[in-house]
C-alpha cells in the first residue's frame, strides 16, 4: 500500500466513491472524510467500512487549513459553489487557499467558471508553485481524462485547426437518477464558453448541435453546446484554431426540456406576492444524488435498467501538409457493471473517482509544482495514468486517418 494520507472534502456521491476506491485499491493508507453534514456523509459511505468523517465548514479557510495539516493530498469533491443569500460563491479558491496554508497538495474535479474565461483555480498558480505544492484541477473523467486525451490528439498533429470534446450520459429505464451532483448538473445549462477562430465566444446552451456515433450500446446521439470545464483551460494550454464541446444523452435531453420551458431561468417571476427564481425552486424540489443503497434498489427493481457514459475527443488539422483527423474515445463501464465493481456508485461517479484515484497513485512517483489541468500534465504522467486505467478496464480507443473535416 502506498503511504498516502488523504483528506476527502465533501463525501457525497463522488467523494464517497473516491474514499472507497482509494482504500480498496491501496492508493492511500489513511483516508479521512470531511463534510458539513457527517451523518449524511456516512449514508454515502455505508459501503466503505469504518471511515472517520469529521464536521467542517469549507467556507472558513483558516479553520479548514488547521484540519488539513499533516495530510499529503486533499481531494475537493464539493460542488464548485455555495449560495450565500442569492449569490453563488465559488468554493475552489477558498479550499485551495486552505490547502496552501496547510502545506497540502490538492486535487479537484470541476471549476465554477462562470463568465470568466479561465478556470478560477489558475489564479493560485504562483502560490502553489512558490510553496512547492501541486494542485491538479478539473480532474475526473470529463473534465480530467478528457483533458488528457485532448493533449494526446493535439500531439498527434503538426497543427490543430479544431479540437472537439463530446460527452454522452444516457440512462435507460422508467426513472431518472441524478448520477452525480444536482448543483453541477443544473449549472451546466448556462452560457457556454467556446473558442472560435482564435478568440473566446459565448454560446447559449443547446444553441448548436452535432450528431456523434459511438459503438453500441451507446450508439448515435444528438449532442448540444453546453457549459463545460474543459473550455476554461484547454485553449490556454493547447494552441488550437477552435475548441468546441457538446453533450448528449437522456440526461442532457432532460436538461434541454427544462431549459426550453424556462425552469432553469435565474430571472425572478411573480408567484402570488412573492418573486421566485425558477432555478432556485428546482434546487429545492430536486432530491440529492441517491445514496448507494438507493442506487442498488432502483437497479434491482428494474427502474434503472442500465446507463452509459462515453467521451470522445477529436482533433482536426494537418500532418506534413495533409488534412488528418485524430480521435480518442472511451466507453466507461455501464451501470450494471459498476454495480459489480463498486456497488452503489453510479455510471458517472465510478469513472470520475477512478480517474482521480489512479492519478493520485501516479503522482506519488514524482514531484510536480503549480496548478495544472490534465492537458498540462507531463507526458510521462499522462501515459502512466492511461496504463493504470487500462489495467482497470478503461480502454482508450484510438483512430487516426487522412480525412476531410468531420461534421
Amino acid at each position: 500500500m502506498l503511504r498516502l494520507r488523504l483528506a476527502v472534502l465533501g463525501c457525497g456521491a463522488v467523494g464517497s466513491a473516491v474514499v472507497r476506491l482509494a482504500l480498496a485499491k491501496g492508493v492511500a493508507h489513511e483516508v479521512v472524510g470531511f463534510d458539513r453534514d457527517p451523518e449524511r456523509a456516512r449514508l454515502y459511505l455505508s459501503e466503505a467500512g469504518d471511515v472517520p468523517v469529521e464536521r467542517v465548514e469549507a467556507t472558513d479557510a483558516e479553520a479548514l487549513a488547521g484540519r488539513l495539516r499533516g495530510f499529503d493530498f486533499v481531494v475537493n469533491a464539493l460542488p464548485t459553489f455555495t449560495v450565500v443569500g442569492r449569490r453563488e460563491v465559488p468554493l475552489n479558491p477558498i479550499v485551495m487557499s486552505a490547502a496552501l496554508k496547510a502545506g497540502v497538495n490538492y486535487l479537484d474535479m470541476a471549476c465554477y467558471g462562470g463568465r470568466r474565461r479561465a478556470a478560477e483555480q489558475l489564479s493560485l498558480s504562483r502560490g502553489f508553485r512558490d510553496a512547492g505544492l501541486l494542485a491538479v484541477v478539473n480532474f475526473g473523467a470529463s473534465p480530467g481524462l478528457s483533458n488528457v486525451l485532448a493533449r494526446e490528439v493535439w500531439e498527434d498533429l503538426d497543427r490543430v485547426e479544431r479540437l472537439r470534446v463530446v460527452s454522452v450520459e444516457d440512462q435507460r429505464g422508467s426513472t431518472f437518477v441524478i448520477p452525480w451532483s444536482r448543483e453541477e448538473m443544473l449549472l451546466s445549462a448556462a452560457p457556454a464558453l467556446a473558442y472560435r477562430g482564435g478568440r473566446y465566444v459565448w454560446l447559449e446552451p443547446f444553441e448548436e448541435s452535432v450528431t456523434v456515433e459511438f459503438p453500441e450500446p451507446v450508439g448515435v446521439h444528438r449532442c448540444y453546446t453546453l457549459a463545460n470545464d474543459e473550455s476554461y483551460t484547454v485553449p490556454r494550454f493547447l494552441r488550437v484554431g477552435s475548441y468546441e464541446y457538446y453533450a448528449g444523452g437522456s440526461d442532457i435531453e432532460m436538461l434541454r426540456a427544462l431549459y426550453r420551458m424556462g425552469i432553469l431561468s435565474g430571472e425572478p417571476v411573480l408567484v402570488g406576492r412573492a418573486r421566485v427564481r425558477p432555478r432556485d425552486l428546482l434546487y429545492r424540489i430536486l432530491p440529492p444524488s441517491p445514496v448507494p443503497s438507493e442506487v442498488l434498489r432502483v437497479c434491482e427493481e428494474g427502474e434503472l435498467e442500465d446507463a452509459y457514459f462515453a467521451i470522445e475527443v477529436l482533433a482536426e488539422g494537418e500532418v506534413s501538409g495533409e488534412k488528418v483527423v485524430s480521435r480518442r474515445y472511451v466507453l466507461f463501464p455501464s451501470q450494471r457493471r459498476v454495480n459489480e465493481l463498486l456497488p452503489g456508485a453510479t455510471y458517472i461517479t465510478y469513472p470520475t473517482a477512478l480517474c482521480a484515484v489512479e492519478l493520485l497513485r501516479v503522482l506519488q512517483r514524482g514531484r510536480l509544482r503549480g496548478v495544472l489541468p490534465g492537458e498540462a500534465l507531463p507526458r510521462g504522467v499522462r501515459r502512466a495514468l492511461l496504463e493504470r486505467l487500462e489495467a482497470n478496464g478503461i480502454i482508450v480507443n484510438e483512430e487516426f486517418e487522412v480525412a476531410l473535416a468531420a461534421g
